[in-house]
């Protein structure tokens, strides 16, 4: 239904308003797999100039199998990538077994981002991982049954954030193009600025440090936390705790103060190992929650050698759009792997 939205609205501009516009190799394959005819395509194609953004759907990063329901994909110390299918329902979801992505691996503790990298309307995968170089998999399949081509590293391997990144993709400047945000173990977060295009981008190998850093292994989110129509970052941290970073300055000119903790219950949240963090409106009414991880990780405590245990907990906001609130940190139940990394 939402690929023929979008088609409607294409075709109104062509046909009504007027507009000319030569179609892309993008734009003319998402036109034949919304069953337009070739013919029809080929008449687009010889009026000349631009297509309308509005031709591209936007993905759902949350739903990998298109089931209306918010699903989980993690990596691993292994360096595959899993998805957890949500078996129960967005108000009481459950998470089946992992599923293994056929393809979607790299070396050591994979850091999955899903984005629409090439602007295709369809979900591909970037993927952090523990030498702090940064992978694209390609999916040359569709959003319901993902099809992934073999791993690019960005700049085959020149872009390096030193020990381990994770990566979000985001217009950090308001320019029409996707940038990369992206920390490393010593908790210093970097954006780097797409030199090309929005379809193809391409970066520098070296990015530039942000005012954004937490004690150690930033995992930097991008979303509007206080409803300002600001672009703010979420931060997990080695410390347990999680770092909200709010805009002071715009969408074209990000500029960060003093971060803030996260706070749940009226108390600072700090969980026993390294917080990773994915900030989104789960049950969609346009609040924002909160999904947070806490790694596995082996400590030497008093002589002894302890296990401290992984989580995966959703934290749902009580508060309001402009204000959040959190009151309790929920489990989320699963056959979560020990070794997530999310």
């Amino acid at each position: 239904m939402k690929r023929f939205y979008y088609l409607f609205i294409f075709l109104f501009l062509f046909v009504f308003a007027g507009t000319v516009f030569a179609l892309t190799p993008e734009e003319i394959l998402l036109l034949k797999r919304a069953g337009v005819p070739d013919e029809k395509i080929l008449e687009m194609q010889q009026k000349g100039g631009t297509v309308p953004q509005a031709a591209v759907p936007k993905i759902n990063p949350f739903d990998w199998n298109e089931d209306g329901k918010k699903d989980i994909i993690t990596g691993s110390d292994s360096g595959q990538v899993y998805v957890y299918l949500n078996t129960g329902t967005n108000s009481q979801p459950i998470f089946d077994k992992p599923v293994k992505i056929p393809g979607v691996e790299v070396q050591r503790l994979s850091d999955p981002y899903i984005a629409d990298w090439n602007s295709d309307g369809k979900k591909d995968i970037i993927v952090g991982q523990a030498s702090g170089e940064v992978s694209v998999f390609i999916n040359m399949g569709t959003n319901q049954s993902p099809l992934f081509a073999g791993e690019m590293k960005l700049n085959d391997g020149a872009l390096d954030v030193g020990q381990y990144s994770s990566v979000s993709m985001v217009d950090w400047n308001a320019d029409g193009k996707k940038d990369l945000l992206i920390g490393n173990s010593r908790g210093n977060v970097y954006i780097f600025f797409n030199m090309g295009s929005e379809s193809s981008p391409r970066f520098s190998d070296d990015g530039i440090k942000t005012q954004i850093s937490v004690s150690g292994y930033a995992t930097p989110y991008v979303a509007d936390w206080n409803g300002d129509g600001k672009l703010d970052v979420i931060c997990g941290s080695s410390d347990g705790k999680v770092y909200i970073f709010i805009n002071e300055g715009d969408n074209k000119n990000p500029a960060f103060g003093k971060s803030q903790i996260l706070q749940v219950n009226n108390k600072e949240l700090r969980l026993p190992s390294h917080t990773s963090v994915i900030p989104l409106d789960w049950d969609d009414d346009g609040k924002m929650d909160i999904l947070v991880v806490n790694k596995e990780v082996v400590e030497q405590i008093g002589g002894r050698t302890e296990k401290v245990p992984y989580g995966i907990y959703l934290l749902m906001n009580t508060g309001t759009k402009e204000k959040p609130e959190f009151k309790e940190l929920k489990p989320l139940k699963g056959k979560f792997r020990d070794d997530t990394v999310l």
